[in-house]
């Protein structure tokens, strides 16, 4: 049974807000208050462990916002939550004796400290975690409902994991949606898959045609929207519907990738990121850096934690520009009730602030600051580790 002391000063307990995230044995990002005893979350590099139990105060006090380089989402705790990190001097000594920071050093130079000591320039340590490769298959029955006779063509029962697959997955983050039938004695019932994208990206749509031909045997039909200066490509397969839907989602804030292809190897996760990107990124020549965006907050999350993984050093942001740079949208019409998201990539990992090894990120931190909270805090305690990952960084759980 849980006791909920009631906390009349800030230097008591440690733990974190609410709303900060947990990354699940299965790659689900989800919040820390969400988790439950037996659950398995990651606490290490490459490593999982179950957890004993859930603390939950309430808490009356000062926390600490940290943000790091690199990242949107602060991480929010009490003052006496502790952190893997390695301070700021530690860079300072490596520029004046290397003229450069020296990796070796970095690693041997990793303490324990309490958020409270933490300032701008120290660095906070993000694990990476290799693939977990459970399988090179995906079974659609698994995923779809609809079985009859009166299913005009019937998607494969199995389909062979391939670049092709995952790219064509990737264009359907970027550009597509799930058509849903009119009739109102349904509820969401699935007709088919549409991409919409702009007349001149004739290479686009001629890989999206023929990959979804290719992979699912379905012909699609073309349509050409001029008001628009566009094309609609609408694959209509009751079970195609449901099978992307059941992956993939709909609608642009709501769109995320399923934990079982979020377990799928590096090669093809790569594919998937190079999809998006082709239908939703763009290059900046001038910074150097390649762009995408997304109105879901769970999809960037995921793409962030997809490239960690590959050896990329992604920056998440908001778009700063006025109306989100969307003004024709506006203009038009559309209501714009998102924020969007955009994941930056620089092509010269070199330039980067961040640092990294084959298992570590070390990320510097931009800013702190301090706030009064009252509310809970969480707190886990793990079967057989003394950290846990939380909104990425690495934490101590051991009350010291």
């Amino acid at each position: 049974m849980d006791i909920y002391p009631y906390i009349s000063k800030s230097n008591l307990y440690q733990g974190f807000l609410p709303n900060n995230k947990v990354i699940k044995e299965n790659f689900t990002i989800t919040s820390i208050s969400e988790i439950k005893v037996g659950d398995k979350i990651y606490v290490e590099s490459s490593k999982t462990d179950q957890v004993k139990n859930v603390r939950k105060f309430i808490y009356r006090g000062i926390i600490k916002e940290i943000r790091c380089k690199g990242q949107i989402f602060k991480i929010e705790s009490s003052e006496l939550q502790s952190f893997y990190v390695i301070k700021k001097e530690i860079r300072d000594y490596c520029r004046k004796k290397y003229s450069k920071i020296n990796l070796r050093v970095l690693e041997e130079s990793v303490e324990i400290l309490k958020s409270r000591q933490l300032k701008k320039g120290d660095m906070l340590i993000i694990p990476k975690h290799e693939e977990i490769k459970k399988g090179f298959k995906l079974k659609t029955k698994d995923f779809i409902r609809t079985f009859s006779n009166y299913i005009r063509n019937e998607i494969p029962e199995i389909l062979n994991y391939s670049k092709e697959l995952f790219k064509w997955f990737g264009y359907y983050l970027a550009e597509g949606m799930i058509l849903f039938t009119s009739d109102k004695r349904y509820k969401k019932k699935c007709r088919g898959v549409s991409f919409t994208i702009n007349i001149n990206e004739e290479s686009l749509l001629k890989e999206i045609i023929y990959s979804g031909e290719h992979i699912f045997g379905i012909k699609p039909k073309v349509i050409k929207i001029l008001t628009r200066n566009a094309y609609r490509i609408n694959f209509y397969n009751t079970q195609l519907g449901e099978l992307i839907y059941c992956l993939l989602n709909t609608g642009s804030s709501k769109k995320r990738i399923h934990p079982f292809l979020m377990s799928a190897p590096n090669e093809l996760l790569k594919e998937l990121i190079n999809g998006w990107l082709k239908g939703d990124g763009w290059i900046c020549n001038i910074r150097d850096i390649i762009i995408g965006n997304t109105t879901s907050i769970e999809l960037a999350n995921q793409i962030y934690f997809i490239l960690i993984n590959l050896g990329e050093l992604p920056a998440l942001g908001l778009s700063a520009h006025k109306n989100q740079n969307r003004n024709k949208a506006r203009e038009s019409g559309y209501f714009l009730r998102h924020n969007l998201y955009k994941i930056r990539l620089n092509k010269n990992k070199n330039r980067s602030h961040r640092k990294q090894n084959r298992n570590y990120v070390f990320s510097p931190i931009l800013n702190t600051n301090y706030k009064f909270y009252n509310g809970y805090i969480y707190r886990l305690e793990m079967k057989n580790s003394c950290s846990i990952q939380v909104n990425y960084v690495l934490a101590n759980i051991l009350e010291i």
